[in-house]
């Protein structure tokens, strides 16, 4: 099975200051005026271009298509990506997707533009969200919730981990938005990062999953299998940045099998050109 991963969108959309309320006003004049240009619109159509090229039996997109959780924002992302939502599309929210109480409940906005593309809940109280594409189990998580504060933590609740673990009896691939690992270069502050992930870890080793795919961090890497996570932890953020020294952006086509194969994608010349992929030892990082 090929599994084209992307991440991390944040698509661009011109938005009235008067429609935006609490933190999403700071936010949206950050992505203005620090990240806007980060984003290009050429870029973004030479990614849904390419994608269309491309040969792949899976398509995941794992959060943070948006900048601010408008709602503007969302049908943006939506006419964007209609080229690539097919039953073979699986998606999940990440924290800009829940950048705002409203943007969740009671009738969340993502939910609403992307149910059809997100599978079916396993729970009625809890997100874990499932889809099978090509015999493939993918299981989706949400990491994120709307706090007033500028930060963007994750959090996955005991409950969601052991509920997974305990109901999937086949071979899997976990989606979400949040890094369990680090390259030490890249470790995330207090204020970024999932704040109980040593725990995901140790609790996913009841029932790991073969892959556990991931963006939030606007860098791609593979973490290959190890003592402590025995699962490759793979990140294509942002799959729409332009890179820079910081940032080695682009996408995944991973082909799973024995062994599991990587190809990495980046955008170079108006186009996007296949390149080495990125590998780590588990050691040569953080949980």
């Amino acid at each position: 099975m090929k599994i084209l991963h992307i991440s991390d969108l944040h698509f661009p959309k011109k938005l009235s200051l008067f429609s935006l309320r609490g933190k999403a006003i700071v936010g949206y004049l950050s992505y203005r005026l620090r990240r806007k240009s980060k984003h290009p619109l050429v870029l973004i159509s030479a990614m849904v271009e390419a994608i269309s090229k491309l040969e792949y039996d899976a398509l995941v997109i794992s959060g943070d298509l948006t900048n601010v959780s408008h709602p503007g924002e969302f049908e943006n992302a939506k006419e964007i990506l209609k080229p690539l939502l097919t039953d073979k599309t699986f998606l999940i929210p990440g924290n800009h997707d829940r950048y705002q109480k409203r943007a969740i409940g009671p009738n969340p906005l993502f939910e609403k533009t992307f149910s059809e593309w997100m599978g079916t809940s396993l729970d009625p109280n809890l997100y874990i969200r499932s889809k099978k594409i090509a015999g493939k189990v993918f299981i989706g998580w949400d990491s994120n919730f709307a706090i007033p504060r500028i930060t963007a933590n994750g959090y996955v609740a005991p409950e969601v981990i052991t509920k997974t673990v305990q109901s999937i009896e086949e071979p899997y691939i976990l989606v979400c938005h949040h890094p369990l690992w680090n390259p030490k270069s890249e470790i995330e502050s207090r204020g970024h990062r999932m704040l109980n992930r040593a725990e995901v870890i140790d609790k996913l080793k009841a029932n790991p999953p073969q892959l556990y795919l991931h963006g939030h961090t606007h860098t791609n890497w593979v973490k290959l299998p190890g003592v402590r996570a025995p699962f490759p932890i793979v990140n294509s953020a942002s799959s729409t940045r332009l890179s820079d020294r910081s940032h080695e952006c682009g996408f995944h086509i991973i082909e799973v099998g024995k062994p599991i194969q990587y190809r990495r994608f980046i955008y170079s010349e108006d186009q996007f050109i296949e390149t080495n992929p990125i590998f780590y030892e588990e050691s040569e990082g953080v949980i």
